[in-house]
């Protein structure tokens, strides 16, 4: 027990400070206290590829880092050949087959997309709700003419005058709308919301929302030949919106339970104070 003097309460902050945990800045426990993502491990690796939508994602992000290569490629004018020519042939096969893969896998996803319909006649905001539907119901049909396209892929639907490639891009053309609506709905929330400094973290939401969707209206109008631009301007497009994706899939850090101090430490550090409280006052 400390005595009563200044040099007592520093001894006793001291050993304190010295039973609580450290957590260094970048640690997983401060960046579960600061709402960050778990820490890069093999574990929340395995965690973010153990989930549908994770594995999904990191194949997108894959799939756009081959055509921004292929886009890179292309500037170079590779010889017939050499071997930047074999590179940009293995990143184009990489990337068909992961496009490829991923339509099979897209299969049914339309269905939590129409189920979520009634719910947007409910909203009370007419602007809203002609938004969300729109935007849900294109979503919806590019996904169900992305599976007639597979299908005529397959040769198990003829072609007729569009074939399998035609119709897929008829599909992200769809998309392509679903994503503008998207960012002018994110927009107008922004609008409503500018001015509130107690919710500048939805502001910030809504921007970053916003600015996935015009990168995607960007892809989409490039695969579609909507718009076509180049492709290694769509594949660093895609990069970022696959790294956003792949960001908001990954686990959160887990909450760590705080420190037990033992009961025998907790007396022995216990401060001057509690000493005085404890004992009888005289009379």
């Amino acid at each position: 027990v400390f005595g009563k003097t200044a040099s007592g309460h520093s001894r006793w902050a001291a050993r304190l400070r010295r039973c609580r945990p450290s957590h260094p800045r970048g640690s997983p426990v401060h960046s579960e206290r600061s709402g960050n993502m778990a820490a890069l491990s093999l574990d929340s690796f395995n965690a973010l590829c153990g989930k549908a939508e994770g594995r999904d994602k990191l194949a997108r992000l894959f799939q756009y880092s081959a055509r921004a290569f292929v886009g890179l490629a292309s500037l170079a004018a590779p010889k017939a050949g050499s071997k930047l020519s074999l590179l940009e042939g293995h990143a184009r096969t990489a990337m068909v087959q992961l496009a490829g893969a991923r339509r099979t896998h897209r299969w049914c996803k339309e269905l939590p997309v129409i189920q979520s319909l009634p719910k947007s006649l409910s909203i009370k905001d007419p602007v809203d709700r002609v938004l969300d539907l729109l935007q849900k119901a294109s979503l919806a049909t590019f996904m169900i003419v992305d599976h007639i396209g597979h299908m005529k892929q397959w040769k198990i639907l003829p072609g007729g005058k569009r074939a399998g490639a035609g119709t897929i891009q008829l599909g992200l053309k769809f998309f392509c709308f679903s994503n503008f609506v998207g960012a002018l709905s994110q927009m107008k929330k922004f609008l409503v919301l500018a001015g509130s400094a107690d919710r500048r973290r939805e502001e910030l939401a809504c921007l970053k929302t916003a600015f996935k969707h015009m990168l995607l209206v960007l892809q989409t109008a490039h695969l579609s030949l909507l718009c076509p631009s180049h492709d290694a301007l769509v594949g660093f497009a895609g990069m970022i919106t696959s790294f956003m994706d792949v960001k908001a899939q990954w686990p959160a850090a887990k909450p760590v339970a705080a420190a037990v101090v033992p009961k025998a430490l907790a007396m022995e550090v216990a401060p001057p104070e509690a000493d005085e409280k404890a004992k009888p006052k005289s009379a």
